[in-house]
Order: structure tokens, then C-alpha cells, then sequence
């Protein structure tokens, strides 16, 4: 280069004649003022360039666009004025599209170190940067389905292994550790044989080996959990090949437990059903919803005196008396029509010959909210109905007596069921005799109920029971002594059809006697509660008493209760509750279980159980009850367990169920407000980085702060939620215009620019974010969802912070 910079300062044109056979584009240019002229240009630079001759003696100005010779210009003036060359990439339109080319510009010094002209070589390097860019978006392309099968292997909601050829675990991915309880360090490089329940381990070993050998195959095993557990997986496996060779196995297994555990108590309750159609003493038909019979219960059988093979068809409709066949057809289309059980009565020719009196109900069989059919609950009530005759032909007899008698008379049938009783009865008991009759109400204490079957059955022998000492229960709850005589009443055949039972009240008898046993009881229970805290309060509402537990689960003695109302420390929000509650017992109603906060000496609440039970003396409530247990810590998990359902647990910010709904309330506010949501998916930058240089720890860190300065840019009635690994979306209800959206982004950005420290590292975090607009873009709210991710990989091009918005 010095010998041809020596040759040109002696005579640059002769020397050009070396430059004419070369295939690059040479260029020969002299300063002139402040721009540059074109001396020569070789053959290649005229051909590719299709310059005119004109270009010899002219300005690169008069050449080139503006664009071009503008920064031609400033290269020229650069190697002038270093006497250095200068390299760059330089785009020329040529006819056959663009040319790219690599230029190298040479200072030529005359011999008193003058730079006048300066050497431009261009090479054509159009095709090397053609395939350089195939290159970069094979590998972009090659980097997107790494992502994408990432994702689907990270988000999946079913657990995958992946497996080598030898049964040892690669990877797994999180829901694996979710389900099992088992993580990377308990699991990779170890043998999937060890997780499996022995009575499963050769089955399974037996399907592995299949997808082993090229063949998907789908079946059901179970594993041992973390804990020691088993739990049931329904397992697809499939081969993995790479270049034609198997190179292992995934396994995509989702947990069935709880399906399988749903399936066992289906077929038991559909063996529940079937066990109570079957044995159920009432006759059970069912017709479909045209009137056809399709079946029918033994209990059928036996009050009609028909199969079902015989009652099929229209035999049935001939075996009722013909004026109550109307009746039938009117009260089945009703239930048709109406949806609604409904009730009649009937008269049906028995096999036997004799007419027996049936009370049917219709009830309506509804499947996925659609009538498929009737069924017809079918009761031979021919007994009671006689019963109730005769007991018409006696009426009269008894009428003074029955209305009269303070005593509470009623009458059964020979099954016990209660078919009239008088007005002391009504006023004893407090049920009405259509209660009673149709079973709505019991006066006999559930622990008692022998008792009553026990005489019915001496009844029906034709026994007299007198003075037979019980107790009763009435309507409000209230026990009652009572005693009793039973006599059996007969019908003009002499047979035995039901009983007469005269009550005599001596609860206030028995009461003289049990009031020391009562006081005794009462201290007593206050004695074996002594673990809880245990109050007396009088009819005033002041406390009598409180046990000593009380200081210790509330710090406060019980010289700061004794003498004061029954709301002293209790928290002002649940005062009123208690209040109702008390006020409520005092006036006779029954006890009900009440959760209340409690004040503590130091000044935080307790959550407290209480059970209150009054203390009935002469028939009035003159004392409560009340026995509470701390349930704080009961209460602080059950919040817990809510908050996990809707909460990301490692963020503590909304997760994607919430996002969800929240989004589709947000949609929908807006579809009646006429304005407009918008949403904006956010996805961090070089989270495996901080993963892989800082460890797992640091990038919990990173998505807890994301989490947090996320939050600190969103308005109150925004949702800020993490939606899986680093990602995270935005919804901003109740917008006018994009702007709002567009100002979230930039305050978002802006936060993530602050380093974040960890462990003395500085550690940035950076984001991408996509943002789709409700209802401009799309109505669905999964589209938006869509186009906000696709404005999100936009955005993630560049290696700078910015936010796209879907086009």
C-alpha cells in the first residue's frame, strides 16, 4: 500500500488499470472542498451499478440520494481528516433489488503526506448476509419451539416425566412435585421403578417397555407420594425420537384418585337407590313422560297383587275403578305440566278381587333440568281409611269429651301413625293435627323412639296400657312428663284397627323433685368444662359467673366480668350478633352455636366458639349457659385455605383463577357501561439467567419484587396477577381510552428499572409487555388474552424495556 500511495502521488490515473479486472466495486475519489468527486470508477462499479460515464468529475451528492451521500460524505471526511481507513456495511438499490456491501475506505498520502484522494473498495456480501440472516431466524425459530415445548411442559396441568432408555427420570416438571410432594433432587437420576406400588410394578414395567419400543399406550398405576401416600394416575407414555432413534420415554400421568374415588361412591349410591326402589314397603311405578309404564318396585306387587309382567301395557288403566280414571290423567299431566309433586287418592281393583283405596303421589323425575318421566309413590291407605270411618260412627259419643278435656287425647293406627288428635293435644305439643297426620312433626324424643313400638305391638295383641310413665317433646322442644294409658280400638269385625291414647302432663310434678338434681347437674357441668371458659348469666343479661380459664385464654380475672353485661371485651363488630343470640334463647328458642371475637388483655382478638344453653326454672328461662373455646388458630387456617385458592402462594398476588374471573366480570361491567378493559401480559427478561446464575432462591426473589412493584403501579380496582413463572398480566376495568393502559405500561417499566439486590447481588430484571384492548380488539376474552401474549412476544424483540400494543 505505501508503494501504490508513492505511485499515485506521482500519477494517480495511470495506475487505475490494475484495479480494472477486479470483480469488487473499486472507487476513486478526490476531496474537493468539503465534499468528494468521482475520478474513476472500474468496469464493476459501471456493470452492477449501471452507472453512466456522466459519474467521472461528478459529486457524491450529484450521485447518490441525500440519505446515502449524506453518510458516504461523513465516512470520506472521517478517513481525510485520521488518514486512517474506515470499514462499513453500506445498502446500494441497485435494479435487481438491493445490494449489500462491505466497504473498506483507503487515505491514499501523496509524498508530503497529503491525503487528496482516497481508495473505495466494495464488496458485493449480499448472499453472505442473506443466508447470515436465514441463520439468525433458523435459530430464533429453533429458540420458539424450545420455549414452546418449555411451556407446554411447565404449564401443563398433568405431571410429565421424561424418562432414558433405561427407566432413570431426566426431568420433571412442577406438577409433578405438586401431585407427589417429590421434587428434582428426590427424583432425577433415579428409576421410575421405585415409585411405583408393587402390585402396579409389573404391569407398568410391562407399558414402559412398549413406549420403550415405539408404541404410545395408555393405563392406570400408582405411587407412592412424599408422604408415604398412594395415589392413583392414569399414564400415557410416548416414545421420544430424535433422528429416528429412541432416545427415551415421556410419561404424561394425571392424578385420578379422587375420580376414582367419585366413580365407587356413584355406583354405591346408585346401589343405594336401587336397594331402597327395591325394598321400599310403598309401591313405586314409574312411567315415562307419555304415560307409559316402564317399571315398578316389589312394594307394587304386593298392594296391588300384580307382577309388573301383568300390570305392563293397559292393564293397569283397566284394573282402577272407572271414575277415578279421569282423576288419574288430570293430576299426571299436571305433574307434567307444573313440575311439582301432587297428591290424590284412588280406588284400584286387587287381584284378590276386593277394591282397595290407594293414595298416589306424583313426582316428577327431572334429569340435567329436563322431565324424563313420573314417578308414582303408591300407599294402600284402604286401612286407614276405614279406621277413620269408624271412628265417625263414634264421634258423637265423644265429641264433649274430645273438645273439652284439658288432658291431650289422639288416635293411632295399627302401625303407630298418629291419624286425629284433640285441641289440648294441639295446645300440649304445639303441632296441628294435619301436622301430625302427615308426619311433619314427632312428639317423641329421637333417643325414645322405641318406646311407642314397643306398645304398639301389645296393642295389636288387643292389650290395655295404663299407667305407663314416658316422656314426651313439644314442637319448641320442650320435654315433658308425661303418663300414659292406651286402649285398642276395634271395628264392627271385632279386628283390631288402631288405639286411643289419653297423656296427663306431670311435668310440673316431676319438676318439685328434679330441682335439686338440677342444681347438682349444673355445677357439675361447670366443674367437667373447666378446660373452656365457662359463663353464668342471669335473666338480666349480667354476668353471675366465669370460670378461671378465662384469664388464661383472655388475661382479663374475673373480677372484670362478675356484676358486668355479657358483651364486656367482646369485639364491637360481633356485639350485636351476640346480643340476637341471647335475646333469642331468653325469649325460648332453641340454642344455636355462635363464633365471636374476643378482646385480650394485650389488646389483640380471639376468635371464641360459643355454646349457649339456657337454664329453664318453673317453665322460663332464668339463667344461660355458655361454654367457648378458642378458635383462633381454627380460623386463622380456614382463611389460609380460602386465600390459597385464589392467591398465587409464592407472590401472594391474585393467581390465574382469579385473573380469570376477574377479567370476565370486568368484561361484562363494561359491556353495560359501554366502555372499555384493557390487558396487559407481562413477561420478565432473563429469568432462566437469574435462575441458572443466582439459583432457584434468587429467582423466587425476583418474582416476589416483580410481584410487589407490579402491584405499586396499579390502580385500587386494577388486578395485578402472576399467571405462571415469570409472567404476569394486568386487568384495567372501567377505561375511556388506551391512554390509562399505556401509562400503566410506562409506570410498570419504569419500576423494573431499579436493580434488585440479593444476597449482594444486583440483579436487573427488565420486562416486556403486550397490551389488547376490550372491545376494540376482540370481545373474547380468551382472544385477548391471545392477542395481548402476541403484542407481548413483540415487544420482547427488542432487548430494551418497551410495552406493544395488538395491531
Amino acid at each position: 500500500m505505501n508503494y501504490f500511495s508513492e505511485k499515485i502521488g506521482q500519477d494517480i490515473l495511470t495506475s487505475t488499470a490494475l484495479f480494472d479486472l477486479i470483480k469488487d466495486l473499486v472507487f476513486l475519489m478526490e476531496k474537493d472542498h468539503e465534499t468528494f468527486r468521482y475520478v474513476y470508477a472500474n468496469p464493476s462499479a459501471f456493470k452492477i451499478l449501471h452507472l453512466p460515464k456522466t459519474v467521472i468529475g461528478s459529486r457524491i451528492e450529484d450521485v447518490m440520494s441525500p440519505e446515502q451521500a449524506q453518510i458516504l460524505i461523513q465516512n470520506y471526511r472521517e478517513v481525510h481528516s485520521t488518514q486512517n481507513p474506515v470499514e462499513f456495511i453500506q445498502r446500494i438499490e441497485v435494479e435487481s433489488g438491493e445490494l449489500i456491501g462491505e466497504t473498506v475506505l483507503n487515505p491514499i498520502l501523496t509524498e508530503n503526506g497529503h491525503c487528496k484522494y482516497i481508495l473505495a473498495i466494495v464488496r458485493d456480501v449480499t448472499e453472505r448476509e442473506r443466508k447470515e440472516q436465514e441463520l439468525q431466524e433458523t435459530k430464533r425459530e429453533l429458540e420458539k419451539d424450545r420455549k414452546r415445548l418449555n411451556s407446554l411442559v411447565e404449564n401443563n396441568g398433568n405431571a410429565i416425566f421424561e424418562c432414558d432408555q433405561e427407566g432413570n427420570f431426566v426431568s420433571i416438571n412442577k406438577m409433578v412435585t405438586e401431585m407427589t410432594g417429590l421434587g428434582e433432587q428426590d427424583l432425577l437420576g433415579t428409576s421410575y421403578m421405585s415409585l411405583i406400588v408393587e402390585e402396579y410394578l409389573e404391569d407398568t414395567i410391562s407399558h414402559f417397555e412398549k413406549a420403550s419400543n415405539g408404541n404410545t399406550d395408555e393405563f392406570e398405576t400408582s405411587i407412592y407420594t412424599s408422604n408415604g401416600q398412594k395415589a392413583l394416575f392414569l399414564v400415557n407414555t410416548t416414545p421420544i425420537i430424535v433422528d429416528e432413534i429412541i432416545t427415551g420415554v415421556y410419561a404424561i400421568a394425571k392424578e385420578i384418585t379422587e375420580q376414582k374415588k367419585l366413580e365407587r361412591l356413584l355406583q354405591e349410591s346408585e346401589q343405594w337407590y336401587k336397594s331402597l326402589f327395591d325394598n321400599h314397603p310403598h309401591g313405586i311405578f314409574t312411567y315415562d313422560k307419555n304415560g307409559n309404564l316402564t317399571s315398578g318396585n316389589a312394594g307394587a306387587e304386593n298392594i296391588t297383587g300384580y307382577s309388573m309382567e301383568e300390570l305392563a301395557g293397559k292393564l293397569f288403566m283397566r284394573m282402577i275403578v272407572p271414575q277415578d280414571i279421569e282423576k288419574m290423567r288430570d293430576h299426571f299431566y299436571k305433574a307434567i305440566e307444573e313440575k311439582q309433586p301432587g297428591r290424590y287418592e284412588l280406588a284400584f281393583h286387587h287381584k284378590n278381587g276386593q277394591q282397595i283405596e290407594l293414595q298416589v303421589i306424583n313426582i316428577p323425575i327431572i334429569v340435567d333440568e329436563q322431565l324424563v318421566g313420573i314417578h308414582g309413590i303408591v300407599t294402600d291407605v284402604t286401612e286407614i281409611n276405614r279406621a277413620q270411618k269408624a271412628l265417625i260412627e263414634t264421634k258423637e259419643k265423644l265429641e264433649v269429651f274430645w273438645e273439652n278435656t284439658t288432658d291431650p287425647v289422639f288416635f293411632i293406627n295399627t302401625r303407630g301413625e298418629i291419624m286425629k288428635v284433640n285441641p289440648a293435644f294441639e295446645e300440649t305439643f304445639g303441632y296441628s293435627e294435619e301436622e301430625m297426620m302427615n308426619q311433619k312433626g314427632s312428639i317423641v324424643p329421637q333417643y325414645m323412639k322405641a318406646d311407642p313400638l314397643a306398645i304398639v305391638k301389645r296393642l295389636k295383641k288387643g292389650e290395655t296400657v295404663n299407667s305407663h310413665e314416658t316422656m314426651r317433646i313439644t314442637k319448641s322442644g320442650e320435654l315433658v312428663n308425661i303418663i300414659s294409658s292406651y286402649t285398642p280400638v276395634r271395628d264392627e269385625n271385632r279386628e283390631i284397627i288402631g288405639a286411643t291414647i289419653f297423656y296427663k302432663n306431670v311435668t310440673e310434678l316431676k319438676k318439685t323433685e328434679k330441682e335439686l338434681q338440677k342444681s347438682q347437674e349444673k355445677y357439675k357441668l361447670i366443674t367437667e368444662s373447666a378446660f373452656d371458659v365457662i359463663t353464668l348469666i342471669n335473666s338480666s343479661g349480667l354476668i353471675e359467673y366465669v370460670s378461671p380459664s378465662n384469664e388464661k385464654i383472655l388475661g382479663y380475672p374475673d373480677t372484670a366480668y362478675i356484676g358486668n353485661p355479657f358483651t364486656t371485651n367482646v369485639h364491637p363488630e360481633d356485639a350485636v350478633g351476640l346480643i340476637e343470640t341471647v335475646t333469642s334463647l331468653m325469649d325460648g328458642d332453641k340454642p344455636a352455636t355462635i363464633e365471636v371475637r374476643f378482646l385480650h388483655q394485650d389488646g389483640h382478638s380471639i376468635w371464641m366458639e360459643v355454646f349457649p344453653t339456657p337454664v329453664i326454672e318453673n317453665g322460663k328461662v332464668n339463667q344461660l349457659l355458655t361454654i367457648a373455646r378458642d378458635i383462633t388458630e381454627r380460623k386463622r387456617l380456614q382463611d389460609k385455605i380460602a386465600k390459597m385458592a385464589f392467591y398465587d402462594h409464592l407472590s401472594g398476588i391474585p393467581n390465574r383463577r382469579t385473573f380469570d374471573d376477574r377479567l370476565q366480570k370486568a368484561i361484562y361491567q363494561a359491556t353495560r357501561s359501554g366502555r372499555k378493559v384493557a390487558i396487559l401480559m407481562l413477561d420478565g427478561r432473563k429469568f432462566k439467567q437469574i435462575n441458572d446464575q443466582f439459583g432457584h432462591d434468587a429467582g423466587d426473589a425476583v418474582i416476589k419484587e416483580m410481584a410487589n412493584r407490579l402491584q405499586a403501579c396499579v390502580r385500587p380496582i386494577d388486578t395485578a396477577a402472576r399467571l405462571g413463572g415469570d409472567e404476569m398480566g394486568v386487568i384495567l376495568p372501567e377505561l375511556d381510552s388506551l391512554e390509562v393502559a399505556e401509562d400503566t405500561a410506562k409506570r410498570i417499566l419504569k419500576s423494573y428499572r431499579e436493580p434488585f439486590n440479593f444476597n449482594g447481588f444486583e440483579i436487573k430484571i427488565g420486562a416486556g409487555i403486550g397490551i389488547s384492548l376490550y372491545p376494540d380488539d376482540s370481545v373474547n376474552e380468551k382472544q385477548l388474552m391471545k392477542y395481548a401474549d402476541m403484542a407481548l412476544y413483540e415487544a420482547k424483540k427488542s432487548d430494551q424495556d418497551e410495552y406493544s400494543i395488538y395491531k
